[in-house]
């Protein structure tokens, strides 16, 4: 069994870490006028039409979730019911990841029935009071999977290149009741199969409980391709002889451009279609997380004749939380920068040729001041010059 990995859903991978950010994780403000799709369909670059065959297979798990919503149903709690559903992997797994017992979990899911009982970890009382909302919304989901899992593939697809071919595996199951904050966790739940990405609907909804079920299921689609096109992406990245090679021109930037590179295109997927262009829609934090990338280009520089403060800062760059709190966000916004100037075609180009090119898209795009885009440092933009011309530097190697 693997670690169970924790993913960020709706704007929260853009989100975390920035104060600025933080109102658009729960809604636009009154300043801000919600953006409607444009006529036709979406502005989200992932809604554009797929280019790489895949194939990018979905399948979805609705078992756990029906289980505990027949039980909740119950007039009382059947101790028999729950040790049963405790037995599926997922439910497992969602007990594992908790750090608590079985005994925990059973003692939760009784206290749904018994409002005088004190919840431990598993709020499903909640899920018992709405489970007749939570039944229709299964219905939908079971009826409409075929529709959405091909909108899955067809998103996780739509920004990888062409060629090659990734095909990936994406098991989904639902579920209520995970422990803590997370609304979603990563698992393998059997030896030898794809890891399965475990949905709280309670949880991933939470800011849409007053919508319909389409909205819901369009939030819900969005969540599973996020984590299938990380899937593709770091298929693709494994497979391309860009993304294997070192460019030495780049100097202790090298890093830097990478984990933004790497990380960036997965955070788009967090975004919610309503707010692109992202330049127009999230314009402060953009020009944040820009701030943030420059200062920490800056920074690296600066440790030329410092060995140690260089190894200190690229160990810091290669942590999850460097993802979450700069390379993600910054990532996005150059991302979608090259989108908005040149169309997806130009941006799947970009990453076919690897991280340093990524860059120098985007640098080419905040030339146009048209696209009111904000301009990386001038720092990195003399590396990226550097690398262009191959100066100061022999060819790039392998890794």
């Amino acid at each position: 069994m693997t670690t169970p990995r924790r993913t960020p859903s709706s704007l929260a991978a853009l989100c975390a870490g920035s104060a600025i950010l933080a109102w658009s994780c729960a809604g636009t403000p009154a300043a801000e006028p919600r953006m409607a799709p444009a006529a036709g369909g979406s502005r989200a670059p992932y809604d554009t039409s797929p280019a790489n065959p895949g194939p990018v297979t979905v399948s979805l798990n609705l078992r756990p979730a029906r289980e505990l919503l027949a039980l909740l149903s119950k007039s009382q709690y059947d101790a028999n019911d729950a040790r049963a559903i405790e037995l599926l992997p997922v439910v497992q797994s969602a007990i594992r990841e908790s750090g608590r017992g079985r005994d925990v979990y059973e003692h939760d899911l009784a206290a749904a029935f018994d409002a005088q009982q004190r919840i431990n970890v598993f709020d499903f009382r909640r899920i018992r009071d709405d489970r007749t909302k939570w039944e229709a919304l299964l219905s939908q989901i079971s009826t409409r999977e075929g529709e959405l899992t091909k909108r899955v593939s067809d998103r996780a697809r739509a920004l990888i290149p062409a060629t090659p071919a990734v095909p990936v595996s994406v098991p989904v199951a639902m579920t209520f009741g995970l422990a803590g904050r997370t609304d979603q966790i990563v698992v393998a739940t059997s030896e030898g199969e794809a890891r399965t990405l475990v949905i709280d609907l309670d949880r991933a909804l939470a800011d849409l409980q007053s919508s319909g079920p389409n909205e819901q299921i369009q939030h819900l689609s969005r969540v599973m391709a996020t984590e299938a096109y990380a899937r593709a992406w770091a298929q693709y990245r494994s497979e391309s002889p860009a993304w294997s090679r070192h460019d030495a021109a780049l100097g202790q930037l090298e890093p830097l451009v990478r984990a933004v590179a790497e990380r960036g295109p997965v955070s788009l997927y967090g975004v919610d279609e309503n707010f692109f262009p992202l330049s127009v829609w999230l314009k402060e934090p953009m020009k944040t997380s820009l701030d943030d990338l420059n200062r920490v280009a800056d920074k690296l520089l600066s440790t030329e004749g410092d060995l140690d403060a260089r190894v200190s800062l690229q160990s810091e760059i290669r942590r999850p939380d460097f993802a979450v709190r700069v390379a993600g966000p910054a990532g996005a916004f150059l991302a979608d920068g090259i989108v908005s100037a040149f169309g997806v075609d130009a941006y799947r180009t970009a990453l076919a040729a690897g991280p340093t090119a990524f860059f120098a898209a985007y640098d080419k795009a905040s030339q146009d001041k048209g696209h009111g885009l904000i301009p990386l440092s001038k720092a990195i933009r003399e590396r990226l010059a550097a690398a262009g011309k191959g100066e100061g530097a022999p060819p790039a190697t392998r890794k």
